[in-house]
């Protein structure tokens, strides 16, 4: 599963008439201006166990199916050779009964239809107990996601503020003291987004693995089914010596032995952590001695020459972009330097400027988002830089 988030959210408009920029523009442009972002992925472990080696440092370039970390394959070996040894003994079996089986055991037959009933009300009750723990970890996430949030809207307050006591500070209006006091509060704030960031992930691997295991009971129900179900037609056999009937339900056996081997095989193969795409690996969740549980989020990727923008529209300046429109960026890190990007999705529904965006007159104006694919400048431009956006006039009178 590939789940996408942005690396982080744009920030938003800043509509203004600009003289320069791109080549071929009219003199008229408006420049609105973002946060450079870049979707993530996250490499989930399939399989849980412990670490036995970590491969890759945060900030490594990767290529996809590049091998980033191991977990210890020796229990998932040891259910491969038992998945074997069971496929071996079910094609015995049906080769006896083609060359005419032995009568055997009633009392046996009894018996492992008393042990397949035992084995079912086992796996029901692990999975009664799964479900309930899917509940409190969907609990626990809800909470943590919403002290996050709350985490982020301060945070966006004690910025917005910061702006303000730094332009009054320049103008002599506030001593130092204050504005070093409100840096030091967008600080307190962003540790505090950092930290129920973390709680968030972590309450979000819990989740996931407590799915894992309500998945891992399902299947241990329906295997002790097959496994009750094996054992009656196996007692008939016993009553009823071989038939058609028979050959039939062994070859079903044989099948369904092959079919525990592939999946076994299959999670012995998970064991080997690899990356999904190209990319840069933002971070590491995990450490060599660590137990990792299935569903936990080991590494965070960020997929390579992919970057986008977001910014925001006025109403009244939206006939002035179009999806497929070529534009070009700038940021401060490259002054006198812009890169070509492409709208690639304009907001069909118009939406309030974002709170932490522009002054308090203007965020009561109706704008639209635009979504621009950055094709250019792939190798110099980073997440999280911010970015203008040079749009032409309606008097535009070529590409740049």
């Amino acid at each position: 599963m590939k789940r996408i988030h942005s690396y982080l959210l744009t920030a938003g408009l800043v509509f203004s008439l600009a003289l320069s920029g791109c080549t071929g523009f009219s003199q008229e442009k408006a420049a609105l201006s973002g946060t450079i972002e870049a979707d993530e992925w996250p490499i989930v472990a399939e399989v849980g166990g412990l670490v036995t080696e970590v491969k890759v440092e945060e900030g490594a370039h990767v290529k996809a199916g590049q091998e980033l970390a191991v977990i210890d394959e020796r229990s998932y070996q040891i259910s491969v050779s038992e998945a074997k040894a069971a496929l071996e003994q079910a094609t015995a079996r049906l080769e006896e009964a083609k060359a005419g089986s032995r009568d055997s055991s009633i009392q046996k037959g009894v018996a492992a239809v008393q042990q397949a009933d035992a084995n079912i009300r086992t796996a029901q009750a692990r999975q009664k107990q799964a479900e309930a723990g899917i509940r409190r970890e969907k609990e626990q996430l809800a909470q943590t996601q919403s002290q996050l949030a709350g985490a982020k809207h301060t945070l966006s307050y004690q910025q917005n503020r910061l702006a303000e006591t730094t332009a009054l500070f320049k103008q002599g209006a506030v001593s130092q003291k204050d504005w070093e006091a409100q840096q030091e509060a967008v600080s307190q704030a962003q540790t505090q987004v950092n930290q129920f960031e973390a709680q968030v992930a972590a309450a979000q691997a819990q989740y996931a693995s407590a799915q894992g295991e309500a998945a891992a009971a399902n299947a241990q129900t329906g295997t002790a089914q097959a496994q009750q179900a094996g054992a009656v037609a196996d007692l008939d056999l016993l009553k009823e010596g071989s038939t058609d009937y028979t050959i039939r339900a062994l070859l079903a056996a044989q099948q369904q032995a092959q079919a525990k081997l592939d999946q076994a095989a299959l999670l012995l193969e998970k064991t080997r952590i690899t990356a999904p795409a190209d990319g840069i690996l933002l971070r590491s969740s995990i450490e060599q001695g660590e137990v990792a549980k299935t569903g936990a989020n080991l590494f965070t990727l960020m997929k390579a020459d992919q970057l986008k923008l977001k910014v925001y529209i006025p109403e009244a300046q939206l006939n002035l972009v179009q999806q497929g429109q070529n534009v070009r960026i700038g940021v401060d890190a490259y002054p006198g330097e812009t890169f070509a990007g492409k709208i690639t999705l304009i907001s069909e529904k118009a939406e309030f400027t974002p709170k932490n965006v522009q002054t308090p007159d203007e965020r009561t104006k109706l704008v639209f988002a635009v979504t621009i694919q950055i094709t250019e400048g792939l190798d110099k431009l980073k997440p999280g830089m911010p970015a203008d956006v040079i749009l032409s006039g309606a008097s535009e009178e070529g590409k740049g």
